[in-house]
């Protein structure tokens, strides 16, 4: 019977291996379609769309991108740092830095082209594969939960969810990402948060370490 680390790392490598072969398939020309048919539903225009929408959504996408998602990410690791000690603070650091180094080689590495269907509602320069904003989300709301303890609380559960969503739903709302970049990101920012896990949990079961979260007996 394999153990949690062992598990949680096995799904980490696959959903990072699932990352790679959709970058492959987007690249090739595959799920254009339900790019293009999920974009059309979502997408939003000025003068179309509600302006109080349009501003949610470049809220919501702002606290995800730029230099204040490492400014986020610096306070939560500050915070957990004197909450719970340097374990939980390196996991939150460490794991979202990489994290966001991963998507920024791979963006390089595929090369795909932002969507061109609307006018963009945010100011993007890089590649689209995968979203950097739904890596960045899914890592650190994952993470936190894992983490804190308090966080078990299924309200908790269900604001991270929320955040997670609507920040990649955001990205293509604003015209600036496919769904299978917001998709790959995602998949992205879970698996590295997996890999935490899976070392936590192994720390744990070796009893070299503690780490409060939602891995603990």
């Amino acid at each position: 019977m394999l153990t949690l680390p062992i598990r949680l790392l096995s799904a980490a490598l696959l959903l990072f291996a699932l990352v790679i072969g959709l970058g492959f398939a987007v690249d090739d020309g595959h799920f254009r379609a339900f790019d293009l048919t999920v974009s059309d539903a979502l997408n939003m225009q000025r003068g179309v769309t509600p302006e109080w929408l349009i501003l949610t959504m470049q809220g919501v996408s702002w606290i995800g991108g730029g230099a204040q998602r490492y400014v986020i990410v610096a306070i939560l690791t500050l915070a957990l740092w004197r909450w719970w000690g340097w374990g939980a603070a390196l996991a939150m650091g460490l794991t979202t830095l990489v994290s966001a180094f991963t998507s920024d080689v791979m963006k390089a590495f595929f090369g795909r082209v932002r969507p061109d269907l609307v006018p963009q509602l945010d100011i993007i320069h890089s590649p689209a594969f995968p979203s950097g904003h739904s890596n960045n989300a899914a890592v650190v709301y994952i993470l936190f939960i894992m983490l804190v303890p308090q966080a078990r609380h299924p309200l908790w559960r269900a604001a991270a969810a929320v955040m997670i969503v609507l920040t990649g739903i955001s990205r293509i709302m604003l015209g600036v990402h496919w769904p299978t970049d917001v998709l790959g990101g995602w998949m992205l920012g879970t698996s590295f948060a997996l890999a935490a896990a899976a070392i936590i949990a192994y720390r744990q079961r070796q009893r070299t370490a503690h780490f409060p979260s939602v891995l603990s007996p």
